[in-house]
């Protein structure tokens, strides 16, 4: 049995809402050729923690990641030439986690260890903020909201922090998400705050990709409609999946990466349409981005962003060893793989 909700204004929940010079030079020789000028669109920029028009990077460490506990964010570069993102971040980054998360008290970034964290607008405001969640251990299922300070750091999480309990991301099962994905507002319902996507299931139930609509409060995520679709290959293994999501000027995107295929998948233009039944289904224009794709490489965080303003949802990774790489994306077609352009391995701290 799926949890459906047709209508959000049923809760009386309130939040925050948004609070030429032509130069002369010499001719180019015969074999040579003029580099051509990259497009740069316009439109939103998600994972701009400061505002100044390039996406950041934010990551969690803790044991395994090479990275002391809390959160870590890293800005974005931009080119002198272009003026846009290049894929590389200020280093070292910043841990902006070392208060905690504001529901324990003890002010410690071992709150994070072993959560995910993912940004978005999530009180309401033009500033990005924080949604940590716990997929596994004692808090297994809950999480919470921290907001941002703008700048690309957290203020004091006290009286800036709002839980997410268990109930509220659960599906019928009572199974909770392996993962989650910021949905932007994917549903066409403006509540202000960003819905999500999840992944949830068990061996007996199966498992499927999820949506969780926002109920006009920040961290007010109270049930979930299953989505029909299959996975990218057109499976039902959903676990084997894993997801990360941005925003451009031509709407919600979706990376989706198989580690043990090395299949990695780009859906854009994602709406979630009711099928009226208790269920819903993702309408999208499907991409195979590349195959062999980092095969069985364990990645500490996948983040999606468009990091050269290109209109292109490109990919951050950060592995276990406390590297980061940025994975550029141009040239999707509906018929071969993309153009995958990797940056060099390097540290972030």
């Amino acid at each position: 049995m799926t949890k459906s909700f047709t209508s959000r204004s049923l809760l009386a929940w309130t939040a925050p809402v948004a609070l030429a010079l032509t130069a002369l030079a010499p001719a180019l020789p015969a074999q040579a050729a003029a580099k051509p000028t990259p497009t740069v669109t316009t439109g939103p920029v998600d994972k701009d923690l400061n505002g100044d028009g390039v996406a950041d990077l934010v990551t969690v460490g803790g044991p395994g990641t090479r990275l002391a506990s809390g959160v870590w964010s890293a800005l974005g570069l931009k080119s002198r030439k272009t003026g846009v993102g290049t894929g590389k971040v200020q280093t070292p980054a910043t841990n902006i986690g070392l208060l905690g998360n504001g529901a324990t008290g003890d002010e410690s970034g071992a709150d994070f260890d072993g959560a995910q964290v993912i940004t978005g607008r999530f009180t309401g405001t033009e500033r990005q903020d924080f949604l940590y969640y716990y997929p596994t251990g004692n808090s297994a299922g809950t999480g919470g909201v921290l907001r941002g300070a703008g700048d690309g750091t957290m203020p004091s999480p006290y009286n800036n922090q709002v839980s997410i309990p268990y109930e509220f991301l659960a599906d019928a099962n009572g199974n909770s998400p392996l993962q989650l994905a910021n949905a932007f507002q994917a549903d066409g319902v403006d509540t202000s705050i960003p819905d999500l996507f999840g992944i949830a299931g068990d061996a007996t139930n199966g498992y499927r990709l999820g949506y969780h609509p926002n109920f006009h409060a920040a961290g007010l995520y109270f049930g979930v409609t299953d989505l029909t679709n299959p996975t990218p290959t057109g499976a039902a293994d959903w676990q084997n999946w894993t997801i990360a999501s941005t925003e451009t000027a031509s709407g919600v995107a979706l990376f989706l990466r198989n580690a043990g295929t090395g299949h990695l998948y780009l859906w854009t233009g994602v709406t979630m349409v009711d099928n009226g039944d208790g269920t819903g289904t993702l309408t999208h224009t499907q991409y195979r981005v590349a195959t062999n794709w980092n095969t069985g490489v364990a990645i500490s965080t996948l983040q999606a962003a468009d990091i050269n303003a290109d209109g292109t949802p490109d990919l951050w990774t950060v592995l276990p060893n406390g590297t980061y790489r940025a994975y550029l994306i141009s040239g999707l077609s509906s018929t071969g793989t993309a153009t995958v352009t990797a940056t060099r391995a390097r540290r972030l701290a």
